[in-house]
């Protein structure tokens, strides 16, 4: 049998997401330089293994077009046969990191409470090298003060990891609940790679502008970490975004315990004007240990550390 399927097939219009397809191909190349058989599928074809690969994830009620549907059909056979699905997700650093050096893997999902990212405990190895690859740091949490807004991040409709919610629904939920505890005001970001202005319309108009005290960021004309600069607090559902926040020493409240930042964030609304401020180190140690590079992965090092875990 094969050892592991590459599913270069789960990728949208393979020709204009050349980045998303080496990654696929170099896990392929790692399968082989560990002695391992692969087989790398173009085709919107599911073959059983051990192991399959693909980019992304999807749920049953993931929108999409074929490739969504392929990755619906890999996860359901592969769950009933008893074999593992693995996920390519992005970096949680994408804010910095354009190329996407680094990309996350995990085995049975993208969700950080319930999926397996063999990064439990991890020694400062990895993010000792991710921080000097892309000049991270962390920044210590800012002083309170009276003058700072909050930063509401948003994410993609019909995305996995808004758990099939409404974002725009979210978004008015959660507007109501902060102005109980808060009349800071409230930038808005949009997710800068799924959004119509037109969608938050009801937020933009004078009236509205001057009753909420909010205001809606165009995301193409301003990057994150400037949105970040000013923030009291960011508050998002389920977002990578949340790491840029903790980073920069930005309070963080997450809804969704999915969340990358679910361990070192604020989860009760009613907290913010006085967020708690968590110990980050172990955390970031974990995160980074569930990002990898293309040569890492030529090299064989993900298949290799997953490898105990698909038996």
């Amino acid at each position: 049998m094969i050892d592991c399927v590459v599913y270069i097939s789960s990728v949208a219009n393979v020709r204009r997401h050349l980045r998303k397809t080496e990654c696929l191909e170099s896990f392929a190349k790692g399968v082989t330089n560990s002695g391992h058989r692969v087989h790398v599928e173009r085709a919107n074809v599911y073959t059983p293994a051990p192991l399959a690969v693909i980019l992304g994830w999807a749920t049953p009620d993931t929108i999409g077009g074929v490739n969504v549907q392929l990755r619906q059909k890999i996860i359901q056979e592969q769950a009933q046969r008893g074999f593992k699905t693995m996920c390519i997700d992005a970096s949680c650093w994408k804010y910095l990191d354009n190329s996407s050096q680094y990309l996350r893997y995990s085995i049975n999902g993208p969700y950080y409470d319930t999926s397996e990212y063999a990064n439990k405990n991890s020694d400062p190895d990895k993010w000792n090298q991710i921080k000097s690859e892309l000049n991270l740091n962390l920044v210590p949490y800012k002083t309170p003060g009276p003058n700072g807004y909050i930063l509401i991040c948003m994410q993609r409709d019909g995305g996995f990891s808004m758990k099939s919610l409404d974002p725009l629904q979210w978004l008015h939920n959660k507007i109501t609940e902060i102005r109980r505890y808060t009349n800071r005001p409230i930038l808005v970001r949009p997710h800068p790679g799924a959004y119509n202005m037109n969608d938050y319309a009801e937020y933009m108009t004078k009236k509205s502008k001057s009753k909420l005290n909010i205001e809606i960021i165009e995301p193409r004309q301003s990057k994150l970490i400037d949105n970040l600069h000013g923030a009291h607090a960011t508050v998002v559902f389920n977002s990578s975004s949340s790491v840029a926040a903790i980073c920069l020493g930005v309070p963080v409240f997450v809804d969704d315990q999915s969340c990358v930042s679910w361990q070192v964030a604020n989860k009760d609304i009613s907290r913010i004007e006085n967020p708690n401020l968590f110990k980050r180190e172990q955390w970031i140690y974990d995160l980074a240990a569930a990002h990898w590079s293309d040569e890492e992965s030529r090299q064989g090092l993900i298949y290799k550390k997953f490898l105990p875990l698909l038996s």
